[in-house]
């Protein structure tokens, strides 16, 4: 079918990816007056599971809420191919993920900044203190009265406790907000939940933005095909709709991709924007070359200590008897948006310094009131263990170790090659087997003791280092927190300028976490829609600046 174009009067900007992103960028260029299409692949979020929290490990493995995009076979991983899901509905992954709020440190941000000025913490902590409402929050550095709803979870809960002075055992101190002065040490955790219920970025930004701005259009079931250019100038956005027909959306000012740090690459080199040679090979003209699009990707590798445990219901208990503890659960969470499933499986976490040299925080710790060969369980026959059980997971904050995305064949509807490399430097290595080494230590020390029977992964009989991290490389998964691919910086090789326009084209940004040069937290959430808020203010200075020129 010929393209279309359904709107020749055309958009101010048209936006790919209604994620974290996606939704405050247009909603922030919603209100400045502008004429916004936003193009959505997946449907609606009104989902029971979308809205619970505890129903996020059910999303993650259904294929109508989320890309069950699957990496090549990783050599770090002992061969093993992974599922990474990425959010398919408004939202995209703040509709899916474990929702917790984690600013990030502000050294890391401070890094980014002195590479990309404009994006330290002085630029930065302002726009996290505006997004926030986070009231039990005492710290002024913390926001109130944001669109982002944020509270702390499982406060009085007896194993988060636990774990917290098992922390401070081990010689980690505790913190009463890590997103406040002290960013390091251990304390509970905070979510984006408001009365116990998901309050996701469509929840935040988007749904408000499409009741107040009519210049606003969300279009779902959307799904881009690639960005279309005059010349070297982007002029709007191939889709194809719901029905199955073809159209382009035409855009006046520009186009902005914030489809994630996976399809966002994947669709830049669809377009013609990436390593020639690759695009070429595909048969696809190069609209420019950029040979770092689709390169620099870093995650988490998530590892986890489980333990059979006594004296705490767990999520293994809640699953395998759903008719002895579901429905309290259920009519607690109805009722008073608290319990079980007001909250997700971790409940406190703590961010330590492992490394003998380290000057801030590298690795991060949490406590989880579940346990399984799998924590995916996208692996047949390795879900939830048959008896109550707990674990504490970990990863390396700042791993070296990069990998990649790129197109697999130029067909849009093909998913792209994704190769995670993780634990591809001795650094990254070691840095696993100090993590699995501190968290035995937390285990064992006498807060935790009463709520441990004994050890069940990876045993207590494997001690030596060749073994673990064998264990490490087997049972390792993605924390879901990819980034990098869209690279910020101010050299020539980078794919965008700290204004986030893609080097190279005109009319063309990427607004989302491919931008970030690296992980610069724990989690990707609240980065991903600070990026989203930055990005609009100097889009719109921008702007402001031409129009008094």
């Amino acid at each position: 079918m010929a393209p279309t174009d359904p709107d020749a009067a055309g958009w101010d900007d048209v936006i790919v990816g209604a994620g974290s992103a996606g939704c405050v960028a247009a909603a922030r260029l919603a209100a400045a007056g502008r004429r916004v299409l936003l193009l959505e692949a997946g449907g609606s979020d009104d989902r029971t599971w979308v809205r619970m929290p505890l129903g996020a490990g059910k999303l993650l493995s259904d294929p109508s809420a989320v890309w069950s995009f699957e990496t090549e076979a990783d050599p770090g991983a002992a061969g093993r191919r992974m599922i990474w899901p990425r959010g398919r509905m408004l939202g995209g992954s703040s509709s899916v993920n474990g929702m917790l709020w984690v600013r990030g440190d502000p050294e890391r941000w401070n890094a980014w900044g002195e590479a990309c000025p404009g994006w330290g913490w002085r630029d930065i902590g302002p726009v996290m203190r505006a997004m926030e409402d986070a009231d039990f929050a005492n710290d002024p550095a913390r926001g109130r009265g944001g669109p982002v709803t944020i509270q702390r979870i499982a406060v009085g809960d007896p194993l988060s406790a636990a774990f917290i002075e098992a922390c401070n055992a081990v010689g980690i101190p505790a913190t009463a907000d890590y997103n406040g002065a002290q960013h390091e040490g251990v304390g509970h955790l905070q979510m984006c939940t408001r009365r116990g219920r998901r309050w996701s970025a469509a929840d935040a930004y988007l749904k408000p933005a499409m009741q107040r701005f009519p210049t606003l259009a969300v279009e779902t079931g959307a799904l881009a095909r690639r960005v279309v250019f005059e010349g070297k100038r982007a002029s709007g956005v191939e889709y194809l709709a719901r029905d199955g027909s073809l159209h382009v959306a035409r855009a006046r000012r520009q186009v902005i991709l914030a489809a994630g740090a996976i399809q966002s690459p994947h669709l830049l080199e669809l377009s013609g924007v990436g390593d020639a040679a690759r695009l070429q090979a595909l048969g696809i003209p190069v609209i420019a070359d950029r040979r770092e699009v689709g390169e620099n990707l870093s995650d988490h590798y998530h590892i986890r200590v489980t333990w059979r445990s006594r004296g705490v219901l767990t999520v293994n208990q809640l699953m395998a008897r759903p008719w002895l503890h579901g429905p309290l659960a259920m009519l607690e969470w109805q009722l008073r948006g608290t319990g079980m499933l007001a909250q997700i499986a971790a409940t406190a976490h703590a961010l330590a310094r492992t490394a003998p040299d380290a000057m801030r925080p590298d690795m991060k710790l949490q406590i989880h009131k579940i346990s399984a060969a799998d924590r995916t369980g996208y692996t047949k026959g390795t879900g939830l263990d048959d008896h109550p059980g707990v674990s504490i997971g970990y990863f390396q904050l700042y791993p070296e170790s990069r990998g990649s995305v790129h197109l697999a064949a130029a067909d849009p509807a093909a998913a792209p090659s994704i190769r995670p490399n993780y634990l591809s430097t001795p650094g990254d290595r070691a840095a696993a087997l100090r993590g699995l080494h501190l968290s035995r230590a937390i285990g064992a020390a006498p807060p935790l003791q009463r709520f441990l029977v004994e050890e069940t992964r990876p045993g207590p009989a494997t001690r030596e280092e060749d073994a673990l991290l064998d264990y490490i490389r087997r049972h390792g998964a993605t924390s879901y927190h990819p980034v990098g691919t869209c690279r910020m910086g101010v050299d020539a090789d980078s794919v965008v300028d700290p204004a986030c326009r893609v080097r190279g084209v005109d009319g063309l940004r990427v607004v989302d976490a491919s931008v970030m040069p690296f992980l610069v937290s724990s989690n990707t959430n609240a980065p991903a829609i600070a990026i989203g808020e930055r990005a609009s203010q100097l889009i719109l200075a921008e702007e402001n600046a031409a129009r008094a020129a």
